[in-house]
């Protein structure tokens, strides 16, 4: 019985191993590439396995695209909720939101691209619309505990779509160098600041 227990475990090992290894080399590729232009193939060779094993861990490449969008938007959001509870969270929420999608770039790519393009897979949908609502609530705290009598939720769309439209607009903003787009949208991202906390100063 013993024995039997020890292969089942190694086997679980062994699967866990092997789709962390296609979520990885998924995560790479899409960083690439926009989700219409990545194959199942080039994930495959990536993770160096067959194409044919990666439908044992995920029944298609949406699900497998939005299993790597969750797993690291589930990062995301948990280090937000830390820095929303310091001093000045809606300076901690727009520094970290600007810094953390700026150096990891191919994640927002894949964001940007779903939002755009949208999934057809139902159980894709629903888990990445899961973690957008999760976003939102801990940028709702963040004017709940400001104690703004307006909508919070709209309050928080609203400051996530001016954090998405600085990402869009500038961050391959030609003719400037990396350095000067940083500056220019850390710069936008104290005007926001400024404009959020006159509007919750004044409900």
């Amino acid at each position: 019985m013993a024995r039997k227990d020890t292969l089942i475990k190694l086997k679980e090992k062994e699967r866990a191993i092997r789709q962390t290894l296609i979520i990885e080399a998924a995560r790479q590729v899409f960083g690439k590439k926009t989700y219409d232009m990545v194959s199942m193939v080039e994930i495959a060779n990536a993770a160096g396995i067959a194409k044919s094993s990666i439908y044992t861990y995920f029944k298609s490449q949406e699900e497998l695209y939005a299993q790597v969008v969750y797993q690291d938007a589930g990062l995301f959001i948990k280090e937000l909720k830390n820095r929303v509870q310091d001093k000045e969270p809606i300076k901690n929420a727009i520094e970290y939101f600007l810094d953390y999608y700026i150096t990891h770039e191919a994640q927002w790519r894949m964001i940007t691209h779903f939002a755009l393009h949208g999934n057809k897979d139902t159980g894709s949908v629903d888990k990445l619309n899961k973690i957008g609502r999760e976003l939102m609530d801990v940028f709702d705290t963040i004017f709940i505990c400001s104690d703004v009598k307006t909508d919070t939720r709209l309050l928080s769309h609203t400051l996530f779509s001016c954090l998405s439209g600085v990402l869009i607009a500038f961050r391959n903003y030609p003719g400037r160098s990396e350095e000067e787009r940083v500056i220019h949208m850390k710069k936008i991202g104290s005007l926001i600041e400024s404009m959020i906390t006159a509007l919750v100063n004044e409900s």
